[in-house]
């Protein structure tokens, strides 16, 4: 019946940091905004937690208001073949945060100015003659909306409706262990490929984690011996490396849900705030999320020309012959961040 269908301007599936930063910006601007989620909150979320100071200044540029806590880190040293090569403070600190305490502050945020919030899990969506889409959610319940917005992370249901199959995925699997005092490490090798050791220093443990292109549990295995860590649970999460644009102008995809985590790092909370502004504003400013999005499509571009430079031979042999040069190391460093 009529009566049993939500109404509203925007749905937006998923409410990890870009699904939670594009309702709250789309309340903040007057537009009716329904935040849908299958999760329970708090909930844990397999995540190094970096925040680059690209990620932080933007996400106060959004949010002025939100506090969070987190462990500020400025060290960082630099293994290449199991070696440490060069260790050096950076410009600006890095802040590591607890995603399971981190996704709740932005979503209570959210929930605390007014914002609609309905605990369920997209199934499917349909376009109306008039444009308009009605999305059933797994529960059976029906929303009506103007724009759908798929937030819901890397094994998105939203995108696989739109755009089939996906095969962009890269694993990363992660253990927690206690606090070592070691700072921030990140290391390569030739053996890894297209990726990266790294240890997070967080706010209460350290964030031990292997992730490359065509890597298993077997590889993290070798990894985390060779850097002589400590065995404890693995926890594992899928990172997307190839970008997805919805072909129906009604339809965004934002976040991991577009596959808009760096390639080159892996990280996505900078483009989980940067894809969330940019859907925002093309809903309030009834544009084309292409358009509004373009700045951020020209950059994955660019990492996809880095990312076969850097995890070349001829790229880590560089990295290698830069890191004598600890002066060198921290100004790109510092640049790329």
């Amino acid at each position: 019946m009529e009566n049993d269908i939500l109404q509203t301007n925007t749905l937006v599936v998923g409410a990890g940091p870009a699904g939670t930063t594009c309702a709250s910006l789309l309340h903040q601007a007057g537009i009716d905004t329904l935040l849908v989620d299958v999760a329970t909150f708090p909930r844990d979320k397999i995540c190094g937690g970096g925040l680059t100071p690209k990620a932080y200044r933007l996400l106060a540029e959004l949010m002025p208001d939100l506090d969070y806590p987190y462990h500020s880190e400025h060290r960082i040293s630099l293994l290449i073949e199991g070696t440490k090569r060069c260790s050096f403070d950076m410009a600006e600190e890095l802040r590591i945060v607890n995603r399971k305490d981190f996704d709740n502050r932005l979503l209570s945020r959210y929930t605390d100015s007014g914002g609609r919030y309905l605990k369920g899990c997209f199934e499917r969506f349909d376009t109306q003659a008039d444009g308009t889409l009605l999305v059933t959610l797994r529960s059976g319940q029906l929303v009506s909306c103007r724009h759908l917005v798929g937030a819901d992370g890397a094994n998105s249901h939203v995108r696989q409706q739109v755009a089939g199959a996906y095969d962009g995925n890269v694993l990363c699997l992660e253990q927690y262990l206690p606090k070592s005092g070691e700072g921030l490490v990140g290391g390569l090798s030739r053996r890894y490929g297209r990726g990266y050791y790294y240890l997070f220093p967080g706010t209460d443990r350290d964030v031990v984690g292997f992730g490359a292109v065509g890597s298993g549990k077997s590889d993290f295995l070798r990894v985390m011996n060779e850097m002589q860590q400590a065995n404890a649970v693995i926890h594992g999460a899928y990172i997307p490396i190839r970008t997805v644009l919805s072909p129906l102008p009604q339809v965004m995809l934002i976040g991991d849900a577009g596959g808009y985590a760096n390639r080159v790092t892996y990280e996505g909370l900078y483009y989980a705030f940067a894809t969330a502004r940019n859907a925002a504003q093309a809903i309030v400013e009834d544009k084309p999320f292409a358009d509004t999005n373009a700045d951020i499509l020209r950059r994955k571009r660019k990492e996809e020309l880095l990312v076969r430079l850097v995890y070349s031979r001829l790229g880590l042999s560089l990295i290698a012959l830069c890191a004598r040069n600890v002066r060198l190391t921290k100004r790109l460093f510092d640049h790329y961040v």
